[in-house]
């Protein structure tokens, strides 16, 4: 019954990417990942020497007197893909780069993220909400945190986190023992791992899902995880000697060539109980700040104590949402500290969360009650869009500047440029947040209602 309203979610998501993904590199990240597309189309190779985009380039390796990009290979073996796609049409990174990193970026990135917020809407259905409120989640997930900031640029963080996101859907779903659903999140818990080697954290969430289950649900899960888990160990092999990934893999950086070579050592110090302090208050409230960046993770996380007090599926959910978020967190404090000081519009590993996160929007809108509470809510929505909008203007953003104040400084370096094209962007912000507010209305004013009795109907 909901396929019209999965695919109009798709394509509105699709067309919200495709009016600002990139079309330039943006910075060594995704400067890092062209560099492995052109190199396999070109050369049919991971080696990146004498491609365009290795020069200049920070996020790479060597092993064995050749150069490899640092990043897991799933996100550039699918722009690739792409890229096979599009040679036909004249349209290649070397003869016309422009146009071929937009639609590499839009038919990769972009997709994962239209699927992530279909995921998003079809989660909120499986747990009983009505279509109004199912589409509002996913257009807060969509629009309202940093996952749409780094779904313009050829970044691994959207899809892993719409890759587990769907593995946890999957598991929920199939939690009568249906073998395909089993596999199907198994599935996708690789793929969220060989995006990003993070993801392995959220695989957490699915432990959760999973503990109790009967053993054939355990099998199947891991069946289908194992061949993914087992070509990206090879593949770390393969090009560094080691299976662990590289940012962990110190031999990986120890070119003195190599242009992170002495920062990379900083990534395996271990520093003074302060600085892990000042790093965390960075983390949660800082230039790098979660509620700093994405004020809708307050009503996530009130959310989540509405999950858990109403017990039964939603309690369990809150138990994965929260064991995986917290250990995702501890490892970017205590593994990466030092990486936060990386240009980036906030903290871009937290787009791996989002996904998840979003989970609890739906019980958090159906619990709202007061006026007080409706207000604070509708406020916390536009600041969170609103800030969004400003990370899609450079979501990689100017070392030693907070991302406020870089992607502030490039709009209105836009605005100077470009005056016709900085109007339309605020016209579209206009618009999105006009749009968000009405989807979210009524599953609101329902919650004010009826406060937590929708919320109960998935015990």
């Amino acid at each position: 019954m909901d396929r019209r309203a999965l695919v109009a979610v798709f394509f509105t998501a699709l067309l919200l990417c495709a009016l600002v993904t990139k079309s330039h590199v943006t910075g060594w990240n995704d400067g890092s990942r062209f560099a492995t597309i052109d190199a396999l189309t070109a050369n049919h190779t991971f080696v990146i020497d004498g491609s365009p985009f290795e020069r200049d380039l920070g996020d790479k390796i060597r092993f064995r007197g050749r150069t490899y990009s640092d990043k897991p290979p799933l996100l550039a073996v699918e722009g690739a893909g792409v890229a096979l796609l599009l040679a036909p049409l004249g349209i290649t990174l070397r003869h016309a780069p422009a146009a071929a990193i937009y639609a590499i970026t839009l038919l990769t990135v972009g997709v994962w993220f239209a699927l992530g917020c279909c995921y998003a809407y079809a989660f909120q259905r499986l747990l009983g909400f009505e279509r109004r409120t199912a589409a509002a989640v996913a257009a807060l997930t969509g629009a309202g945190t940093l996952a749409l900031p780094y779904a313009t640029v050829l970044a691994n963080h959207v899809p892993c986190g719409a890759a587990a996101l769907a593995g946890c859907y999957h598991l929920v779903r199939g939690r009568d023992g249906s073998p395909a659903q089993a596999l199907l999140a198994g599935g996708f818990f690789g793929l969220a791992y060989a995006f990003d080697s993070a993801g392995v954290l959220l695989a957490i969430a699915g432990v959760v899902l999973l503990w109790g289950a009967r053993p054939l649900r355990w099998v199947l899960c891991i069946a289908a995880v194992l061949p993914i888990f087992a070509l990206q160990l090879a593949y770390n092999v393969s090009i560094s000697g080691s299976v662990m990934p590289t940012v962990f893999n110190a031999q990986a950086w120890s070119d003195p060539s190599l242009p992170l070579h002495s920062w990379s050592s900083q990534i395996f110090g271990v520093f003074s109980p302060g600085a892990y302090l000042a790093f965390a208050v960075n983390l949660l409230v800082g230039s790098k700040g979660l509620f700093s960046f994405t004020p809708l993770m307050l009503v996530a996380g009130f959310g989540v104590s509405v999950m858990w007090r109403t017990g039964g599926l939603m309690q369990r959910l809150a138990v994965a949402i929260v064991s995986a978020a917290g250990a995702f967190f501890l490892a970017i404090l205590f593994l990466q500290s030092i990486d936060i000081i990386a240009p980036s519009f906030g903290e871009r590993r937290y787009v791996d969360l989002f996904f998840l996160l979003g989970i609890a929007f739906g019980p958090a809108l159906a619990a709202v009650r007061s006026g007080a509470a409706l207000l604070a809510v509708r406020l916390t929505i536009v600041a969170s869009v609103a800030i969004a909008a400003l990370g899609t203007v450079a979501p990689f953003a100017g070392e030693g500047q907070s991302g406020f104040e870089f992607g502030s400084a490039a709009f209105g370096a836009l605005a100077r440029r470009s005056p016709i094209q900085a109007a339309l962007d605020v016209l579209l912000l206009i618009v999105e947040i006009a749009l968000v507010l009405w989807l979210v209305r009524a599953p609101l004013v329902a919650g004010s209602r009826v406060g937590n009795e929708r919320v109960a109907r998935v015990r």
